[in-house]
């Protein structure tokens, strides 16, 4: 985000706060910068109080530790991946998961879109399982009345 879009974003903010709208500073928070809520209320609590919001910048690790852990995601142990990321960074469990997802994505995006797309088709076989069990049960209450 460029520094006059920032600075808008933050007198956005600001003019919210202001105004007693502190869900609405928080959207506009989130919509910005992807932030999911805890982090956007924290930010927009710092924004409130006159302090800088965070940075957002994800933890660099040093070389060998980053090597460990891409090598635990590209063999597709990533929890191992998440808690060594953990450890390494000194991070919550939320921050090292969204760090080795990206990290994922980066180093076999075909594997992460191909699962994404298989979770995509056991949502809709479940949609579909449940509706038909839904039906089912719906159609012998009518006609154990009848």
């Amino acid at each position: 985000m460029d520094a006059p879009s920032l600075q808008k974003l933050l007198d956005d903010i600001k003019t919210e706060i202001a105004a007693g709208n502190k869900i609405n500073a928080i959207v506009l928070y989130r919509d910005a910068t992807g932030a999911g809520l805890a982090e956007a209320k924290q930010a927009v609590e710092l924004i409130a109080a006159g302090k800088p919001p965070p940075t957002g910048a994800a933890p660099t690790l040093p070389a060998d530790a980053m090597q460990q852990v891409s090598a635990l995601v590209a063999a597709g142990k990533k929890i191992d991946a998440i808690r060594a990321y953990r450890r390494e960074a000194g991070v919550d469990l939320k921050d090292a998961k969204d760090a080795v997802d990206a990290l994922e994505v980066r180093i076999n995006p075909a594997a992460v879109a191909a699962r994404d797309a298989t979770m995509g088709q056991i949502r809709r076989f479940v949609v579909f399982a449940v509706l038909i069990a839904v039906g089912v049960v719906i159609l012998i209450g009518l006609l154990t009345r009848a």
